[in-house]
């Protein structure tokens, strides 16, 4: 793809936004500007913001952009550039290789910028309640041409329902990052440290075109696996039979993100406790995966997987009462205190709603035995009963599993854009053949 083809998201918030015919309108936005470790001249990864670069593709410092939604013209607006940083950062690019770069009409300065809003004296611009508007002001627009209530609204609608070049590029990253996860599996052993993990995700996903990572990784062995955001990733790998790692990881592709979790034995081996939570999470997943589709709730999908996993629970011994009173006590959250899952777009929570087919989404089930909320749980006089402590310290060791792919919502189902094995048997077999 030369260029992501961003004019159609500009004229799909349009259309969202509904103007007000024969009003001129227009949409402003300005995107990141570099920014720079705390009082130094050294510059902090940059990563566009994700509506601007919905707007314009431009995953570069201190562009501006300005739509015209009566004509239907978008307008790239160019950073000044010092002549004493062009030594640092080489000469910029001129208009005409902005054009064949990015799906915009017109290249202005940020002097042309005025005069263009001067020459059209605007019935109204749309901008984000958060937006920078000082080039705005500066050029003379008032405070009573603006609105600061709709664009937002209209431009999550917009990125809900993905483009299939935007689903094309989720795939790509969630290929990529597929591979990754695979290589780790192959790769892990006791001895190494999470950092080692870390370290090989992060250079396979770069090694195939994704350096930029849609999230921190989370490579949380042994009992940190019960840590839902644990990023520290600087424990070596435990050598106990339980251990197991979580690698919650996945990387981007031109800004848009997928999200991947695997979990697998430190040793190549289940241990049988390990293996029990494991397969009590796997049936959860895939009891969701199959009845995704258009029109279902994540409300719901959520109440199933609660379900399944207080039923399994009880199975095993770990829990004990009735089905539910359990349910109506909420005591499955002692294990599963997360959301079953979410969008995924240009970012790793993107913004949600019912299903609809073309939406992309994550199935993240889990059970975790995170010492500090079982502390609560059992110290609380009306609910101990409902724990069978005795089994319950046998799966302690266990730490935590989460399953998680990202998948597309199709016509009458899913597209699983996930590629790495998740299956016990298929696990094992590749982590011990290398």
């Amino acid at each position: 793809m030369s260029k992501i083809p961003t004019k159609a998201h500009c004229l799909k918030v349009k259309q969202l936004l509904r103007p007000t015919p024969g009003k001129h309108e227009f949409i402003y936005h300005r995107g990141r500007t570099q920014e720079f470790r705390d009082d130094t001249d050294v510059e902090l990864s940059f990563r566009q913001e994700s509506y601007f670069f919905y707007l314009t593709g431009v995953n570069e410092p201190g562009f501006h952009v300005l739509i015209d939604l009566l004509k239907e013209q978008v307008y790239l607006v160019l950073p000044t550039v010092a002549i004493d940083k062009i030594p640092y950062k080489g000469s910029p690019e001129t208009p005409a290789e902005l054009l064949k770069k990015y799906d915009v009409d017109h290249i202005v300065s940020e002097e042309g910028l005025a005069c263009i809003l001067d020459a059209a004296n605007p019935d109204l611009i749309h901008v984000l309640d958060t937006a920078n508007i000082s080039a705005l002001l500066a050029a003379g627009i008032s405070s009573k041409q603006l609105d600061n209530t709709l664009l937002r609204g209209a431009m999550n609608e917009a990125r809900l329902i993905k483009f299939p070049w935007e689903i094309e590029l989720i795939r790509y990253a969630t290929h990529v990052s597929s591979h990754a996860h695979i290589a780790l599996m192959k790769n892990t052993r006791p001895g190494l440290t999470e950092a080692n993990l870390e370290a090989r995700f992060r250079w396979v996903c770069a090694d195939n075109g994704c350096p930029q990572q849609s999230y921190l990784p989370i490579v949380a062995s042994g009992p940190r696996a019960a840590t839902l955001h644990y990023t520290k990733n600087d424990k070596s790998l435990p050598e106990d039979t339980h251990a197991l790692v979580l690698i919650d990881a996945a990387a981007e592709k031109s800004c848009y993100g997928s999200d991947v979790t695997r979990t697998f034995p430190v040793s190549g081996k289940f241990s049988y406790e390990a293996k029990t939570i494991y397969e009590i999470v796997l049936k959860a997943q895939k009891t969701i995966l199959s009845q995704l589709k258009p029109g279902v709730l994540w409300s719901d999908m959520h109440k199933s997987v609660v379900r399944i996993l207080c039923q399994e629970l009880v199975r095993i011994g770990i829990l004990v009462g009735p089905e539910e009173e359990l349910l109506r006590l909420h005591i499955p959250a002692a294990f599963y205190f997360h959301g079953t899952g979410h969008s995924v777009g240009l970012d790793v929570h993107d913004v949600g709603g019912p299903l609809e087919a073309n939406m992309v989404v994550t199935v993240e089930p889990g059970l975790y035995f995170n010492d500090s909320v079982l502390d609560l749980w059992l110290k609380h006089p009306g609910c101990k009963k409902y724990f069978n402590t005795q089994v319950l310290e046998k799966y302690r060791p266990v730490g935590g599993v989460r399953i998680e792919d990202t998948v597309v919502i199709t016509s009458d189902g899913i597209d699983n854009l996930t590629i790495v094995p998740k299956e016990v048997e298929v696990i094992e077999k590749m982590m011990n053949s290398c």
